[in-house]
């Protein structure tokens, strides 16, 4: 039987984007422990308005609130997620010291960020 805790961090994810949810759906699984609060900002606008974030912010990028409830977003937002994860620690752990792997994944999120809508054919609701 699976232990649960009070989750040190909370995730903002897009639960209407299929990919997306083909990573947030393994990490979810992964989460036996109960360590991430994951907020689907398409259902839960309460959330993102307690945490003090816009839906086109979280729409643009992922955010995450870390354990001191400071707001992380893009690398370093997975980074705080993966750490309370088993197999994903570890690549925490890597991302974090290897040089220049950070900026390089930085990167590659943005261009990822910048089209994801246009890949799954969503439009964000305007505020």
């Amino acid at each position: 039987m699976p232990t649960t805790s009070i989750p040190k961090v909370t995730c903002f994810h897009d639960g209407e984007c299929p990919i997306c949810n083909l990573e947030i759906n393994t990490m979810k699984k992964l989460d036996k422990a109960g360590k991430i609060r994951w907020v689907d900002i398409s259902k839960d606008q309460e959330a993102l308005k307690k945490a003090g974030l816009t839906y086109q912010q979280t729409m643009a990028r992922l955010h995450v609130l870390d354990e001191q409830q400071q707001v992380l977003s893009g690398i370093q937002g997975f980074i705080q997620v993966w750490k309370q994860l088993p197999f994903y620690r570890h690549l925490a752990i890597m991302v974090e010291r290897i040089p220049l792997l950070l900026p390089i994944m930085e990167y590659c999120y943005q261009i990822f960020a910048r089209y994801r809508l246009t890949l799954t054919g969503k439009q964000p609701i305007r505020e």
